[in-house]
């Protein structure tokens, strides 16, 4: 190349001071990969369409109701509570004077497989021993204090350490409609188990007599991934994988409540067979009476009564669709902490007859399925207007086809 001019030697353009310039790259193409995965973020609880959203809140009310049937054909050997298995637990010796003197409180233990329907058990840990026993406990107590003001402690956030210690921290993952939703709840570590981490759908309802029926179930949810085996993590995920609470007024004394537990538990981990019995003999003798002794010292000694919050009124409008109560209701367990202080459970139904002595202990349901089938499409209208007031003109349109 001919040689610059003279009045040029030495000096660089700002062209050349620039450098060549920068070849524009074409952004890639999302893969097919890609693609999936976002059709699979799309399709997560935040960003499911208003018809996903009413099947998923389905498929959960289908579940609460096999709960509650599950767990009346378990507590209907009312007149023989020791039948088909179940072996009365002794309350440590060293904890009875305080916890259990005047042996209100009854538990009950039976070893049996995961309760859960088969295509409910979503959890690959907890599926590989679908065979394997875990402990369920029936618990039954008597609470010196109304319904109203047993109802209205047990929901607040505030009062959980009056009664629970167990329950390190808990949060809502996600709403399924008004009177249920996804929970997760911490423990501390027990004896020789680590901390646990539990994932569990609750729900929630008010029979026509004033009882609170109160299931949970085990589950999944892509916002509380768990650590399934024991060491690769300092909190393992166990399951609450099945429970129902009935919180009724004592019929024999209006003044007093009643309450029925049946908790079905995997603690998770993978432990050894002989761990899992060793900790759970020794647990049982002393947390469920522990913490029922805690519930009526609670309530009696440390609740502030006051007019709104203790009202056995419903503040419902007559025109209201929705149907559902003002009522609190809610309780933390080990396995699930959920709360609705506020109310919104839906009242559906009325009791069955208490002529059955065994009534006032045993308020869910006999064999029977825990809705009528015209009661649950009722239910379901009724859900299904309640996402009306949610979502809008596009619900309504679903709604209409």
């Amino acid at each position: 190349t001919a040689p610059s001019p003279k009045h040029k030697r030495g000096r660089i353009s700002k062209e050349e001071q620039k450098g060549p310039p920068e070849l524009e790259l074409e952004s890639p193409k999302p893969s097919l990969d890609d693609e999936s995965r976002e059709e699979e973020k799309s399709s997560s609880s935040k960003h499911l369409s208003t018809r996903q959203k009413r099947q998923k809140r389905r498929e959960f009310e289908r579940i609460a109701k096999d709960v509650e049937k599950w767990a009346s054909q378990v507590l209907d050997e009312e007149l023989d509570r020791t039948a088909d298995g179940w072996k009365p637990v002794v309350c440590n010796k060293f904890i009875k004077k305080k916890f259990n003197k005047d042996g209100r409180t009854e538990v009950y233990v039976k070893w049996m497989p995961d309760s859960r329907d088969e295509k409910d058990i979503d959890s690959i840990s907890a599926a590989a021993k679908k065979d394997t026993p875990y402990p369920c406990l029936k618990i039954y107590t008597t609470i010196d204090a109304p319904l109203d003001r047993v109802c209205s402690f047990l929901s607040r956030k505030e009062t959980i350490p009056l009664y629970n210690e167990l329950v390190v921290e808990h949060d809502d993952v996600e709403e399924i409609s008004p009177n249920s939703k996804i929970t997760w709840t911490q423990c501390p570590k027990i004896l020789i188990v680590k901390p646990r981490d539990f994932v569990t759908y609750c729900s929630h309802r008010w029979l026509g007599d004033g009882t609170q029926v109160l299931v949970n179930q085990a589950c999944e949810h892509e916002d509380r991934p768990g650590v399934m085996l024991e060491g690769e993590g300092k909190v393992c995920r166990a399951f609450a994988l099945r429970g129902a609470n009935f919180i009724s007024t004592d019929p024999d004394d209006p003044n007093k409540t009643r309450i029925t537990m049946l908790s079905h538990a995997n603690p998770g981990g993978g432990l050894p067979q002989w761990a899992l019995t060793t900790a759970v003999n020794a647990v049982v003798a002393v947390e469920p009476f522990k913490f029922l002794h805690r519930i009526n010292e609670g309530v009696c000694n440390h609740y502030e009564e006051d007019e709104e919050s203790t009202t056995t009124m419903d503040v419902v409008n007559k025109d209201d669709l929705t149907g559902r109560s003002n009522k609190p209701a809610g309780i933390a367990h080990l396995g699930f902490t959920c709360l609705w202080p506020n109310g919104g459970g839906l009242k559906v139904g009325e009791e069955r007859s208490n002529t059955n002595p065994s009534f006032a202990t045993n308020p869910p349901l006999s064999s029977s399925p825990a809705l009528p089938q015209d009661e649950d499409d009722d239910v379901m209208w009724r859900n299904d207007m309640n996402d009306g007031e949610e979502d809008g003109a596009n619900d309504m349109e679903e709604f209409d086809d």
